[in-house]
């Protein structure tokens, strides 16, 4: 009955389903010598947080779990070798019920279970730690609607924190709400936000020859909107719709966060812009057979779209001025604003950030970003920096700066694991 129920309502839970119902694949069987950790990372956000310390701990025996299709995506690109190989294994979360639940710990039989951020498992955590398994949480945090939530309901959460052997947090803020909810003040400690140790494997020496195979040449000033939802591509086209008539050398970038909204941006491009979308997955494909193309030149009427999954990091390295999505809507809460930071761009952002507040503060105490309260002040703040080159220089260093100060969080985080699985000792920073 769940299954057709999802099948005909719910159509995101189609992927995956089996293995959320607790069918895991077979090969889960066979493990290695070493101890077993299974990850949990529930979404793009948190997976790209926690996979600087997947491959830490690359030589152990992995099982990593996601929630979401396009999770699952990025993390069979990122961690293609890993996976090939054999290392990681893998799948879709199982749902959180007590029986599926069971059924998928004596299948992965992990010796560690370690979520990621704000996943909070009643079932899986209780179970997991009345089977033995030892429990973390990395690079966790809790706003401050969902620990008002728990708070109201501590008596009947309580066995769920108080199962909990390790929890690494974000800030003093969400040490002190874990402590509250009942985690052990010596199983807690403030680590700071692992994502400021994620630096990208593209450096600024590399945006130059990646812009030229593009077709951007060194006058254009290109703002790249970064996983955009809805309300947002429209906002930037009519930014760039106005703001090229006073600076021709401007070029837009639009990367969607869901790939089921990459043809609807074409069509908004196309009908309500009359703007020309070139398509990343074409230009890579003629880079894959032609290694040396070098693209025509992008003109005014034509704009990027990354329409491909598992890019956006590396094409983010060509932008001047990025502006991060989800924040223009009152339901998101905001994506990641470190990943141009690390690459030492500017950044921009609209005024719903609420689950990135510790982020997005921070870059904006350094000078590194601005917070538009509304879509004329996002508009002032885009020309000011285009028309403000020293403007710009700064605030990109300033960025730079503000992700270099946080570099030994990875570095911490994977020792204070490594005391928890102790004696495994596979780790390597």
């Amino acid at each position: 009955m769940l299954a057709l129920l999802s099948l005909t309502f719910v159509p995101k839970w189609r992927a995956g389903l089996k293995q959320k119902l607790g069918f895991l694949p077979d090969d889960l069987r066979y493990k290695t010598k070493n101890k077993r950790i299974w990850f949990h990372a529930v979404s793009v956000g948190e997976l790209n947080a926690i996979i600087p310390v997947l491959k830490c701990f690359a030589g152990g025996d992995i099982v990593l779990s996601t929630s979401t299709s396009t999770a699952q995506q990025i993390a069979a690109s990122k961690l293609a070798s890993e996976i090939d190989s054999g290392l990681i294994k893998l799948i879709y979360m199982p749902w959180d019920h007590p029986w599926i639940i069971a059924k998928a710990l004596k299948q992965i039989q992990p010796y560690a279970l370690i979520t990621v951020e704000t996943e909070i498992w009643p079932a899986l955590i209780v179970i997991a730690k009345q089977q033995g398994v030892k429990v973390a949480i990395a690079n966790a945090r809790l706003n401050d609607a969902s620990y008002k939530a728990y708070t109201r309901f501590s008596s009947l959460l309580k066995p769920i924190f108080t199962s909990l052997d390790l929890v690494l947090a974000q800030s003093a803020a969400d040490s002190r709400k874990f402590i509250e909810l009942g985690v052990a003040i010596d199983k807690v400690y403030m680590l700071g936000n692992i994502k400021f140790a994620s630096l990208p494997l593209h450096s600024r020496d590399q945006a130059k020859a990646i812009r030229q195979v593009l077709g951007y040449s060194d006058e254009n000033f290109v703002l790249l909107g970064a996983s955009t939802h809805e309300e947002e591509e429209a906002a930037l086209i009519n930014i760039f719709q106005e703001l090229k008539l006073q600076f021709p050398q401007l070029r837009l970038v639009l990367a969607p966060r869901h790939p089921d909204r990459f043809i609807v941006v074409e069509q908004l491009l196309l009908s309500a812009a009359k703007l020309q979308p070139i398509k990343f997955s074409k230009i890579k494909q003629v880079l894959d057979r032609e290694n040396n193309l070098v693209a025509t030149g992008i003109n005014l009427n034509e704009v990027l779209l990354i329409d491909t999954m598992g890019d956006l990091s590396s094409l983010t390295s060509i932008a001047d001025l990025v502006f991060v999505g989800g924040t223009i809507p009152n339901n998101v809460g905001g994506h990641n604003v470190l990943e141009p930071a690390a690459y030492g761009i500017p950044v921009v952002v609209g005024v719903n950030y609420f689950k990135n507040v510790e982020t997005v503060e921070m870059m904006e105490a350094e000078g590194a970003l601005e917070v538009s309260q509304t879509i004329e002040e996002l508009r002032i703040s885009i020309k000011s920096i285009i028309e403000n080159d020293d403007k710009r220089v700064l605030m990109g260093a300033r960025a730079r700066n503000a992700m270099q100060k946080n570099q030994k969080i990875l570095e911490d985080t994977v020792i204070k694991l490594n005391e928890l699985l102790n004696p495994m000792s596979n780790a390597k920073i």
